[in-house]
């Protein structure tokens, strides 16, 4: 209570009337807290009924089904399937290199060209070797002609020492010049046939289908005797793939196995295991591992299995040595393993359908 004295000329103070304060409702504070807890419910309620629609709860075990399924298809998978990335393309290229020396005059190829067997490749100087052809050829007349005479003198001489005319030892040497003759003509067919194989060797061809690379030759380069000129990879291929010794145990020759070619993921292809090699990488390298000396710690070693593929490799896909892949064995049909995961998924599968149906019953119970 508040009081004030007023002055009133000596009279007695008169006591100020009591001031209740006025009771303002600050309606800018209070409403929005009223409308705020309204919210909280609603959202609540929304929140709550989100987990208790039917279709939510349909689609979620509709999900749960699904996924069941796929990680069974992947367990299944796993189970009957070996892979490994540690894979290549391998092929035995030919290296292509002259037998004479000599001077290059043409050459008929380029790089990565496709060239099949008996195309000209390269074409050496011919004519040194058409004049040692000719030259032979008129060693091998004259020589002929000595034999004749030689042949002749030797049958008079056997003639003339049967009548005592000459003596033995005239007879011998004329036998003797024959027989000399005789080898000096066989000796001169020899180096005509060789001088014609050097003369044909002039131009090389290929000796397989295959295509062109590493060239490395040119017009007016002096060759010498198996200097590489390039190499021909056939289109024929096969992968070779180093697989851990443990991804054996079921691996056959003939299993099917799907190949994806890192340079063409969008194409497969298709082949079979050929064979596997009767021991590991390891074993057959320049320093083979010596496990005898020093401390030994047991690495699971990879062991090369040859893949052949089924079909053949069309011009635009070109497969090289030495391109990686990734291929996939199918090592078992998996009758057993594909009966015990279609239980546990069959199981699993029906427990999240009865659990959605239990689910949505009491949702349904408690509404009503």
């Amino acid at each position: 209570m508040r009081k004030t004295e007023f002055s009133n000329n000596g009279a007695a103070p008169i006591e100020a009337p009591e001031r209740h304060p006025a009771v303002i409702q600050d309606h800018k504070r209070t409403a929005p807290a009223r409308f705020d807890g309204v919210d909280d419910v609603s959202r609540k309620e929304t929140k709550r009924s989100l987990f208790r629609r039917p279709g939510a709860t349909v689609a979620a075990a509709a999900l749960a089904v699904v996924g069941i399924g796929y990680g069974a298809f992947a367990m299944f998978h796993s189970f009957t399937h070996e892979t490994t990335d540690d894979a290549f393309i391998d092929v035995h290229f030919v290296s292509v290199a002259p037998k004479i020396a000599g001077r290059v005059s043409v050459v008929y190829v380029d790089d990565n060209q496709l060239v099949k067997k008996g195309d000209p490749l390269v074409k050496i100087d011919p004519r040194d070797f058409q004049v040692a052809l000719a030259q032979a050829k008129a060693n091998l007349a004259k020589d002929k002609a000595t034999q004749i005479q030689a042949a002749t003198t030797e049958k008079r001489a056997v003639d003339l020492f049967g009548r005592n005319v000459i003596s033995m030892q005239d007879r011998d040497s004329s036998v003797a010049s024959s027989q000399s003759s005789k080898a000096a003509v066989e000796a001169d067919e020899a180096a005509v046939e060789q001088a014609e194989l050097n003369l044909s060797y002039t131009k090389i061809t290929a000796p397989i289908d295959g295509y062109v690379t590493k060239e490395a030759v040119a017009i007016g380069d002096y060759l010498q005797v198996g200097q590489a000129l390039m190499s021909l990879v056939p289109p024929r291929v096969w992968v070779v793939a180093n697989f851990k010794e443990t991804q054996l145990r079921n691996m056959r020759s003939r299993q099917p196995v799907q190949i994806t070619v890192d340079a063409y993921p969008d194409h497969p292809l298709h082949g079979h295991i050929d064979s596997i090699q009767a021991g590991s990488g390891a074993a057959f390298t320049l320093l083979p591992p010596e496990n005898a000396t020093g401390n030994y710690v047991k690495v699971v070693q990879r062991v090369p299995v040859k893949i052949v593929l089924n079909e053949e490799q069309q011009v635009q896909r070109v497969l090289g040595p030495g391109m990686s892949v990734v291929p996939t064995v199918a090592v078992d049909h998996g009758a057993e393993a594909a009966f015990v995961i279609a239980i546990i998924a069959v199981v699993l599968a029906a427990g999240v359908i009865l659990g959605a149906a239990l689910w949505i019953w009491r949702i349904r119970r408690e509404q009503s």
